[in-house]
C-alpha cells in the first residue's frame, strides 16, 4: 500500500463518516431547515393526471442525513440540475414531528438509531403516498456483515458471463482467545482479513487488518468477520447503483499476498478505507487482465437480484476479481447510500432516478380526481 493513499484515505473516511449519527444535529442544522422550507410552498405533489398525462409541478425531497453527508452529497452541481428538473431539497427538522412537516414527495435519510427508526415507520404507515428511501429494516440488513453478504452467496449467480460468490467467512462476537480454534474449526485460510462486524457510519467499521499467521489471530478486536484474503491484483470495484443505474469504478485495494510473504510477515496490520476515492484506479496503467471491469450483463443481474433481495435502490458493491481468472468474482463488501458525490455524473443519474421513481409511482397508483 503506498503511504500517501492510505492516509488520504483515512482523511477522507474521517471526513465522510464522523462517528454514531444521534437524531439531534449541529446548532447551524436548524437554520439549514429553515432556509430550505423558505423554498417550499404548501403544494407539493409531483405530477397530476390532467387528460391522461402529467404535468410536471414540482418534486419536494425531504432529506434527513448528518452534515458531512449533506456536504459531501448536497453539492451545488447537483441541488443546481435539480432545480432545473423541478426538484427540490427541503431540510427535515429532527426537532419537530415529522408528520407537522412538507407534505414530501420523498424522503431520503441516512441516520440510525431504533427512534429515528420507528419515526420513519410510524410516517409510512400514515402517509403510503410518501416513497421513503429506503425502508429502515432493510438498511439495517446491511449493517451487518454477516448478513449483507448472506444474500450474495445465497443467490450463488453463475452464467456465462462468469461466477459471483463471496469469500469464505467467519463471524467472531467476543472472546478473541478463541479465534484461532474456530478458524482452524471452519478450514479458512491466512491471511485473514478482519473487518468490524456493525456497520456504523463511523470511520473505524469501515477499517481493516490483515492477519498473517495464527499467534496473531487473538490480538483481533471482536465482534468483528474474518475473510479468507483473496489476491485481486491490488483492484476493487466499487459498482455504484441508484435504482435501476449502475456505474462502475476502479480503486486501489490491498496487494496481493503470495506465499513467500506469507512466510516472511507475522502479525496483524491495519489498513484505513482503502477504496475510497482518493485510491482512484480508473487513470492507472495497470494490466488489462487486472483492469478490465465485470461484463455489463453480470453486473446487471446481480444488481437486480441484490435489489430485489435487499429491498433496497441505494447501495454500492464492492466487488474483486480473483486473480489469475477472468470470470471469478467475490463480493466482499456492501454499503448503504455510499459517497455518491465521488461518482462521475452522479447529479444526471441521481435526478433521473428520483423523478422515474415518482412517475412510476403514479403510474401504478393514479391520483384520485374524483
Amino acid at each position: 500500500m503506498r503511504l500517501k493513499e492510505e492516509n488520504a484515505c483515512k482523511n477522507e473516511g474521517e471526513k465522510e463518516n464522523g462517528g454514531h449519527v444521534r437524531l439531534k444535529e449541529e446548532n447551524g442544522f436548524k437554520n439549514e431547515v429553515e432556509k430550505d422550507n423558505e423554498r417550499v410552498t404548501s403544494q407539493s405533489l409531483y405530477s397530476t393526471m390532467i387528460s391522461g398525462a402529467y404535468q410536471q409541478q414540482k418534486l419536494v425531497v425531504g432529506y434527513a442525513l448528518t452534515s458531512k453527508k449533506v456536504k459531501s452529497f448536497l453539492q451545488p452541481k447537483l441541488e443546481g440540475l435539480a432545480r432545473k428538473k423541478g426538484i427540490i431539497f427541503v431540510a427535515i427538522d429532527h426537532h419537530r414531528p415529522l408528520s407537522d412537516q412538507g407534505p414530501f414527495d420523498i424522503v431520503l435519510h441516512k441516520l440510525t438509531g431504533k427512534e429515528w427508526c420507528q419515526i420513519l415507520e410510524d410516517y409510512g404507515q400514515t402517509h403510503p403516498e410518501v416513497t421513503v428511501l429506503d425502508p429502515p429494516d432493510a438498511i439495517q440488513h446491511v449493517h451487518n456483515r454477516q448478513s449483507m453478504l448472506q444474500d450474495v452467496a445465497d443467490l450463488n449467480l453463475s452464467d456465462c458471463h462468469g461466477k459471483v460468490g463471496v469469500p469464505r467467512q467467519l463471524v467472531i462476537k467476543k472472546d478473541p482467545s478463541s479465534i484461532p480454534d474456530a478458524v482452524t474449526r471452519a478450514g479458512l485460510m491466512l491471511p485473514l482479513v478482519a473487518k468490524p462486524l456493525v456497520v456504523d457510519g463511523s470511520a473505524k467499521s469501515h477499517e481493516l487488518s490483515l492477519a498473517y499467521d495464527q499467534l496473531s489471530l487473538p490480538l483481533l478486536e471482536p465482534p468483528l468477520v474474518l475473510q479468507e484474503f483473496v489476491n485481486h491484483g491490488g483492484v476493487l470495484f466499487k459498482v455504484y447503483i441508484v435504482g435501476k443505474a449502475i456505474k462502475v469504478v476502479r480503486r486501489f485495494s490491498l496487494p496481493d499476498v503470495n506465499k513467500q510473504e506469507l512466510l516472511n510477515n507475522a502479525g496483524v496490520f491495519q489498513f484505513p478505507r482503502v477504496s475510497c476515492a482518493a485510491a482512484s484506479a480508473d487513470d492507472a496503467d495497470l494490466d488489462p487482465c487486472i483492469a478490465e471491469l465485470p461484463p455489463r450483463p453480470l453486473l446487471e443481474k446481480l444488481a437486480r437480484e441484490l435489489r430485489r433481495r435487499l429491498g433496497l435502490h441505494l447501495f454500492n458493491i464492492d466487488m474483486i476479481r480473483e486473480h489469475g481468472t477472468r470470470d471469478r468474482f467475490y463480493v466482499i463488501d456492501i454499503n448503504y447510500f455510499p459517497g455518491y458525490g465521488k461518482m462521475p455524473g452522479y447529479e444526471h443519474i441521481f435526478t433521473d432516478f428520483l423523478l422515474d421513481l415518482v412517475q412510476s409511482k403514479h403510474k401504478r397508483h393514479p391520483p384520485n380526481n374524483s
